[in-house]
């Protein structure tokens, strides 16, 4: 079958790049001719151009030519409809938050506007017109599913009307429906009025590894298996103290950056800064001693590679608690490892020892372990479920 990946392909974004990879791979092993379908938001991209440097995005462009196999560039919900009629067999729409959706109507959001505070965002999400990820149009004999989709958070309940009604439409008429976390899913559920029942899915990237060799050119040129790395809004009076405890235990401190961010402080041991390849991103965190830092698909990344890893969730709080919505919070409660979860405030409180303890902890690596041993099955699961619906219409037409 030509089975069309739609996602966040062309993101300025270390993990929109490898988990578009590793569905595109997956659907290949599974004896499928995957394409990427090659939708630009013009928006987005906009948007990627102000907070990316152009070097950095350099990186991104080579490794879609290197890598994706992509369809001709597709700009409009009407002309991606076009192609999934007449070229494909199938579509799935994933991962990432693909089923993300602006809430005007959501008070903290009407707040911020009426204060004049601007989101950087804004061009992520859709607030009056549903978005080609949710597939909302008729393709006869077409396969329509999503692989680990992500709301993000959104607030469904906040929608305008007519998206309510649109989306939950679009929903209805998919095949099949894997989200990433359980928001995501009361949101299925809810927009669709029960019409579809959505799985659980774990991130592609969890799958990299089982359909994708990385090349020897893409991985790190220096030995990291000594070394701690570190990314995230830190307090620089905690980071010194958890540099200096680091080095105590025999390890070095180094820095690692992303793509909108560059971390570089001069008593850590190094810095790997950018421009970075999506790969020899990966690749760091797959053969360093251990991570501490935010971004859910470095936390992902570590934990597919059995790497140790303590994840800071940057979010605001609700409620005074950590938001559930968050999705490292969510894979740290199904992989058995929130002890490796922290609220960035919390983390800051926390003596560097004890967050090293945990993050070093063989008992919990074990959780984290059992679960990345069994994520890429799941996916694969999934995937095939292509062949299944399409052999189900073949006998009862």
């Amino acid at each position: 079958m030509k089975i069309g990946v739609l996602t966040f392909h062309s993101s300025r974004n270390f993990g929109a790049n490898l988990q578009t990879l590793a569905t595109q791979e997956m659907l290949r092993t599974l004896g499928h001719d995957p394409v990427v379908v090659n939708y630009l938001d013009e928006a987005k991209l906009a948007s990627f151009a102000k907070l990316v440097p152009p070097e950095q995005v350099a990186q991104h462009e080579a490794f879609a030519d290197r890598y994706y196999t992509l369809s001709p560039a597709l700009t409009s919900v009407e002309a991606v409809a076009d192609y999934v009629r007449g070229e494909l067999d199938g579509v799935v729409s994933g991962s990432d938050a693909v089923f993300r959706l602006a809430t005007p109507y959501e008070p903290a959001r009407l707040a911020k506007r009426l204060l004049g505070r601007s989101n950087p965002f804004e061009a992520f999400s859709w607030a009056d017109r549903v978005p080609p990820f949710f597939l909302p149009f008729d393709a006869p004999g077409v396969v329509k599913g999503s692989i680990a989709a992500s709301s993000r958070g959104t607030s469904y309940r906040y929608l305008k009307p007519h998206m309510k009604r649109a989306v939950g439409a679009a929903l209805a008429d998919f095949d099949f429906v894997t989200v990433r976390d359980d928001w995501t899913g009361k949101l299925v559920r809810a927009l669709s009025r029960g019409k579809a029942d959505p799985l659980y899915s774990p991130d592609p990237v969890f799958g990299l590894n089982t359909a994708f060799t990385v090349p020897d050119d893409e991985k790190p040129a220096q030995d990291l298996s000594d070394v701690v790395l570190l990314n995230g809004e830190f307090d620089e009076g905690w980071l010194r103290r958890m540099v200096q405890a680091i080095q105590a235990r025999g390890y070095r401190a180094m820095t690692l950056a992303n793509p909108a961010e560059k971390e570089r402080f001069d008593f850590t041991d190094g810095a790997l800064d950018l421009p970075l390849s999506p790969l020899t991103w990966y690749s760091c965190l797959a053969s360093c001693a251990g991570f501490i830092g935010m971004r859910f698909h470095a936390f992902v990344s570590c934990v597919c590679n059995h790497t140790p890893v303590v994840t800071m969730d940057v979010t605001r709080k609700r409620w005074g608690k950590p938001d559930p919505r968050n999705p490292n919070h969510d894979l740290a409660r199904r992989a058995g490892i929130l002890d490796r979860y922290f609220h960035a405030h919390d983390l800051m409180r926390s003596d560097p020892e004890q967050v090293l303890d945990r993050l070093f902890d063989p008992q919990t690596q074990a959780m984290a372990d059992s679960y990345a041993a069994s994520a890429p099955e799941i996916l694969l699961g999934h995937l095939r479920r292509f062949e299944q619906v399409t052999a189900t219409r073949d006998t009862h037409p």
